[in-house]
């Protein structure tokens, strides 16, 4: 039997070897699953702006933590909404997203982007595609689309595709959604 310790650090145990330890064994999400929540966003766009959390509705109103949710639920990757000051925590606890270090492992399409107050769902738009350059500028240059967000309501914007860097200049952490194989 497996003393606590192990069980502690263990991230592939079956759960019959884990005695009541939360299960962590799974994958990651794949780039293509990634662009199927970004498709899924895109049917977000125009959303108004309100801050109602779980209460999320296409299409009515939305803020930031209630669109990313309902949009990764209606894509096949749930998890239970979590306002945004919890969502680090929850991905903790919960595993069922990790934390991704983009110094050594490059974003891919449906992470999630977490700044202090707002998160955002990472969508590297490619070459020619139409959400790509929608006259984003900063600093009086056009830049790319990077990312789906909802605003604030001091914006006056819908959600709708933005560049990460022209919303906001601190920095942010990058989640990935974790498949869990266990039961």
């Amino acid at each position: 039997m497996p003393d606590d310790a192990v069980l502690e650090k263990s991230s592939t145990s079956e759960k019959s070897n884990t005695q009541g330890k939360e299960c962590t064994i799974g994958e990651f999400i794949t780039e293509a699953e990634g662009w199927k929540i970004i498709e899924v966003a895109a049917t977000w766009e125009g959303t108004e702006y309100k801050a109602i959390g779980a209460g999320s509705q296409r299409g009515v109103k939305g803020d930031c933590s209630g669109t990313t949710n309902k949009i990764y639920v209606e894509a096949g990757f749930p998890y239970p909404y979590q306002p945004t000051f919890a969502f680090a925590g929850y991905a903790a606890k919960s595993h069922q997203f990790r934390e991704i270090d983009v110094s050594s492992t490059p974003m891919q399409a449906g992470d999630v982007l977490l700044w202090p107050g707002h998160m955002a769902i990472y969508a590297p738009f490619p070459e020619g595609h139409p959400k790509r350059n929608t006259g984003v500028t900063k600093n009086g240059k056009n830049v790319m689309n990077d990312m789906y967000t909802a605003f604030n309501d001091r914006r006056y914007a819908p959600y709708a595709p933005y560049n990460i860097a022209a919303f906001r200049p601190d920095r942010y952490k990058v989640f990935r959604y974790f498949k869990l194989n266990c039961k």
